[in-house]
């Protein structure tokens, strides 16, 4: 089951792009994470924004979680589906997925680094969609963003979406179970 989770991305995707409608969602494997993050997003936003109470309810959770991915895993993806209003035949789907998220994390920041580092990014502070806009820099970001991930993966019809074009591969990291 997914969730509609309001991320920052839906709406500088939309400012940069131009994109019509876009919208994030959210899903979670064992199933009731997914339910406690929806009981989370009802409590009220005074409590919510109480950096203290939430700091405690971290640090009460954390051995919880730590638990829980112990024995379920803490495998995370992200899936990306582009389709057109205008065009029904336009479609493209990207797949990313790493076994951990703290090393994901790094991988992602390294990537964004070296392009900071290779001139290839603006000084100042950026959305990914803003910072990197040149086809090949794109790659290059997201080839080593996927170097230890399990999955990557892109395809498209309609448009011109490949591994290739999107994760420097020439062919797929396919879709693998984990715990």
């Amino acid at each position: 089951s997914v969730a509609h989770l309001n991320l920052l991305e839906t709406a500088s995707v939309h400012d940069v792009f131009g994109a019509g409608n876009v919208q994030a969602l959210f899903g979670t494997s064992p199933a009731f994470w997914n339910t406690l993050l929806g009981l989370m997003a009802q409590l009220p936003s005074s409590l919510l924004s109480n950096e203290e109470m939430m700091s405690k309810l971290a640090v009460f959770s954390l051995p919880i979680v730590r638990a829980v991915d112990y024995f379920a895993g803490a495998t995370n993806a992200m899936r990306c589906d582009v389709t057109s209003t205008r065009n029904p035949n336009l479609k493209a789907t990207a797949i990313y997925g790493h076994e951990n998220l703290e090393p994901c994390v790094g991988e992602c920041v390294v990537a964004f680094c070296a392009a900071v580092l290779a001139g290839r990014v603006k000084p100042g502070v950026w959305f990914p969609e803003e910072a990197i806009t040149s086809e090949e820099d794109v790659v290059s970001v997201l080839s080593l963003a996927s170097c230890s991930a399990h999955t990557a993966i892109a395809t498209g019809a309609g448009v011109d979406v490949n591994n290739g074009s999107v994760w420097g591969l020439e062919q797929s990291k396919p879709l693998v179970a984990t715990n």
